[in-house]
């Protein structure tokens, strides 16, 4: 089960036989959501589509605008409050620098009642999954060693998207990269932010072959 399949079926897990109204925040090409529709599921989007990774163009005119909406530089939500029974949101926290203003956000669109369900990988994870360099992620941003750090280990085959570039270059620019658009945090960071909406752990439920970690399934009083 990939974390597409893994989080329609937590979806139909929590609605049962209700009809729910469900958000994909962060949802990138809207994979989830076209795969929710398709099961009947009012499901719905939204993303910055920011310079790091913006797939909007993966997006036709019936559902950019409507169904997925662009959001804002202020990070508000495109939906009114109370809109949504669950909100969903794969491999995005740990794009997000304020996380403590996108929790709020997140909690504002949820009715009372409903429920989160974040999956995205902690510091603690040994493999940096956007470019595949173990540990990469750790070293301190602006780092200059772990570039060559890096090198060292694409000079032994690892790495994701390699075509295109010199070894050195691919190092730099990804070092790069890391830097703008992540924010790596440890569980007790995590878990600070996530207590507002009281959260409880999954991870003994297989998630794809990554080692993304299940953040929390909260509840929104």
């Amino acid at each position: 089960m990939n974390n597409y399949e893994f989080c329609a079926h937590w979806v139909n897990e929590e609605s049962g036989s209700r009809s729910v109204k469900v958000l994909d925040y962060g949802c990138g090409a809207g994979e989830i959501v076209k795969l929710l529709r398709k099961q009947g599921v009012d499901a719905y989007g939204c993303d910055v589509f920011y310079e790091g990774g913006d797939y909007s163009t993966k997006l036709g005119s019936d559902l950019l605008g409507t169904i997925i909406r662009r959001m804002d530089d202020s990070g508000a939500v495109p939906f009114d409050a109370s809109t949504f029974d669950l909100v969903i949101n794969n491999q995005v926290m740990e794009h997000v620098e304020d996380l403590d203003r996108v929790l709020a956000e997140v909690s504002r669109v949820l009715k009372p009642g409903g429920k989160v369900l974040s999956l995205f990988p902690d510091k603690s994870v040994w493999r940096e999954g956007h470019c595949g360099i173990p540990f990469l992620h750790r070293f301190p941003k602006g780092s200059r060693p772990r570039v060559y750090y890096a090198l060292a280990w694409r000079t032994l085959g690892f790495g994701h998207f390699k075509t295109g570039k010199s070894r050195l270059k691919w190092c730099e620019d990804f070092c790069q990269w890391l830097d703008k658009w992540t924010w790596y945090r440890s569980r007790r960071v995590i878990d600070a932010s996530y207590r507002s909406i009281s959260p409880h752990r999954l991870e003994s439920k297989r998630v794809g072959s990554c080692c993304a970690s299940i953040a929390a399934g909260a509840s929104h009083p």
